[in-house]
This record gives C-alpha cells, sequence and structure tokens, in this order.
C-alpha cells in the first residue's frame, strides 16, 4: 500500500523539481520496536539503524537529484 501511495505522488508530482517521491524498506532493524514485537528474536543478528543509514543518506543528499518514484531496500 506505502509503495502505491508513493507511486501516485510520484506521478502527480512529476513537474515538481524541488520534490522527490520514494520510499525505502529498512528490513528488519535492530530497534527497541522491533525487539517488542519479535521478543525471541536475536538483536545481535539484525544491523542497527546506523547499518543501514547510508540509504537514508543517498535520498537526502544531491547524487539522487532527479530520481522520484522509486523503492529502495536499505539492506
Amino acid at each position: 500500500g506505502t509503495e502505491g501511495l508513493m507511486e501516485v505522488l510520484a506521478d502527480e508530482l512529476e513537474n515538481k523539481e524541488n520534490l522527490r517521491v520514494n520510499a525505502i524498506n529498512p528490513g528488519a532493524t535492530r530497534t527497541a520496536m522491533r525487539a517488542d514485537a519479535y521478543p525471541a528474536e536475536d538483536p545481535q543478528t539484525l544491523p542497527t539503524p546506523e547499518d543501514i543509514m547510508g540509504t537514508y543518506l543517498f535520498l537526502f543528499g544531491g547524487e539522487s537529484r532527479g530520481i522520484t518514484g522509486r523503492s529502495f531496500d536499505a539492506q
């Protein structure tokens, strides 16, 4: 559902040069919310948020200018 919404928004805003609409799937990540949802899972087997930050930084940076309507897996 989230990817579908992203695709619709990207299409509707395609002529707006200063707006980009993309989706990021962080995957299983070592967070408190994940630990609460999956208490039997060993959190040491999961990457930390810092480990997957590169995808977020790429999309916030100038290198991704012009990239819109895409889905990214952070892991």
